[in-house]
């Protein structure tokens, strides 16, 4: 019986570090970054950032799917957002998110049918989008400045100030917007285009959002 109880044992400890080992990269996703504090005199520009407008995403037709119509008319607003900065000389770029952590892949593929994981053709930006030669940066969490890159290219064009469109709104948007607070940008998220699959989170967030200074409009 000792034996018996032993390799018991065994397979709850074995259980119990599969379980922390996924939480951690479950927790992972979804906390913001932090990081160095810029100097906002030194940042005088401006840009636009487009986050996840993938169609795994956009066109899923799964239980976290959007509405159609309310996409298409989210996505129409994200191109107006895009033409009128840079009618403006703003900058404008885009994130890709492709999941890359062995423990997410698999738990996206068991509950959400492989969306966003490596080599699917729903990575590509959405079709309605307007691209153009922006440039992109992955990532693979929900927050953009897990990327040095992208922080690299921030520092570059003495950008000081982000607008935030895309989705999803309550996750890599709201992350995002906060690991860029953390840092002294000013940042604002359009809210008209934005999308998100759980809107009954959004109030909360968004009381969260102005108390961490970012607008939202």
């Amino acid at each position: 019986m000792s034996v018996f109880w032993s390799v018991i044992g065994g397979l709850v400890l074995l259980l119990a570090a599969l379980f922390g080992y996924v939480g951690f990269f479950v927790r992972k996703l979804g906390t913001p970054t932090k990081g160095v504090l810029i100097n906002r005199t030194e940042r005088p520009s401006k840009a636009l950032l487009v986050i996840d407008v993938q169609e795994d995403f956009t066109r899923n037709t799964g239980k976290q799917g959007f509405d159609p119509q309310v996409r298409d008319a989210a996505l129409k607003i994200m191109n107006q957002e895009i033409a009128e900065a840079r009618s403006h000389g703003s900058e404008v770029a885009f994130v890709k998110n492709i999941f890359r952590d062995w423990p997410v892949i698999q738990l996206m593929k068991l509950v959400a049918g492989g969306i966003g994981t490596p080599g699917r053709e729903g990575l590509k930006f959405d079709r309605d989008v307007d691209l153009g030669d922006a440039p992109v940066f992955e990532k693979s969490v929900g927050d953009t400045f897990s990327n040095p890159d992208f922080e690299a290219w921030l520092d570059k064009k003495k950008i000081g100030r982000l607008t935030l469109v895309g989705l999803d709104a309550c996750h890599c948007v709201q992350l995002t917007a906060k690991g860029a607070r953390a840092r002294g940008y000013d940042v604002e998220i359009r809210e008209p285009a934005t999308l998100t699959a759980t809107p009954a989170k959004w109030p909360s967030l968004k009381s969260e959002l102005d108390a961490a200074g970012v607008v939202v409009c």
